[in-house]
């Protein structure tokens, strides 16, 4: 649903802000202080504006919002470059009149530039697309939470593990891979983990388990959600199209 403040939008940014707000809905709809204290970064109030207020805010701030719902931060920068040249081009001064003769070189080729680039971007916002995997006939799907299932209530200061069972549905092998956690820097008073843990060799249509030891944090109540992608040995997203897979649960006394 709209914001309040739609109506005093851009059309580009208010179809930004909406798409922010379905990551949220999908990330399981966390309070604003939750997320700012997941990223570390940036108060509840300003990530607040991100999908109520009257401007474009700035990627870092978009930034945090998209890493604390475990969205694909290419993906959204992208958009976000987009909707920013869009609001720039509108912004632009009037041109100065010049006399006829020197309109064609000064005003009109300028303003051609400015309107394919404004074409380009929306076309980036309204067809944004799935980028896809590095390595053609790569591909992947959850299986099942093998341990700890969604909203498991755990102590707080104690171990679990967790597993997950994911299945190679490419016609890639995997080798030397990894899933690493999204919100890292981990903030205060979440569970913790390694950054990154690994991922089995598996044949292609071949199922593999993943396993991670969580520490919860010493005192309680929270709530632990954590978001995991497939990376390889430098670091690179293997999926970015996809979404991430992750673990959840309540810390209570």
């Amino acid at each position: 649903m709209p914001g309040p403040q739609a109506e005093e939008r851009a059309p580009e940014l208010e179809a930004f802000m909406d798409g922010l707000r379905k990551l949220r809905t999908g990330a399981g709809e966390p309070s604003f202080r939750k997320m700012a204290a997941k990223s570390g970064a940036v108060s509840h109030a300003t990530l607040h504006l991100t999908v109520t207020g009257r401007r474009l805010q700035p990627w870092e701030t978009v930034r945090e919002f998209v890493r604390a719902c475990g969205g694909d931060e290419e993906e959204w920068h992208a958009r976000w470059q987009g909707v920013q040249l869009v609001l720039s081009a509108e912004r632009e001064p009037e041109p100065t009149p010049v006399p006829p003769r020197w309109r064609s070189k000064r005003v009109l080729v300028p303003l051609a530039l400015v309107l394919v680039a404004v074409i380009a971007a929306v076309v980036v916002i309204l067809l944004p697309g799935e980028p896809g995997p590095p390595h053609p006939g790569d591909s992947s799907s959850f299986v099942a939470d093998v341990t700890i299932p969604d909203d498991t209530v755990v102590k707080p200061g104690t171990q679990f593990v967790k597993v997950w069972e994911i299945k190679n549905t490419g016609t890639v092998e995997w080798k030397k891979r990894y899933l690493r956690r999204t919100d890292l820097p981990v903030a205060p008073g979440a569970c913790r983990t390694p950054d990154r843990i690994p991922v089995n060799d598996t044949a292609p249509q071949g199922n593999v388990q993943v396993t991670v030891t969580v520490s919860t944090p010493p005192t309680a109540p929270a709530d632990c959600k954590v978001f995991w992608k497939m990376v390889d040995e430098q670091d690179r997203e293997l999926f970015p199209g996809n979404k991430p897979i992750y673990f959840s649960v309540l810390v209570r006394p």
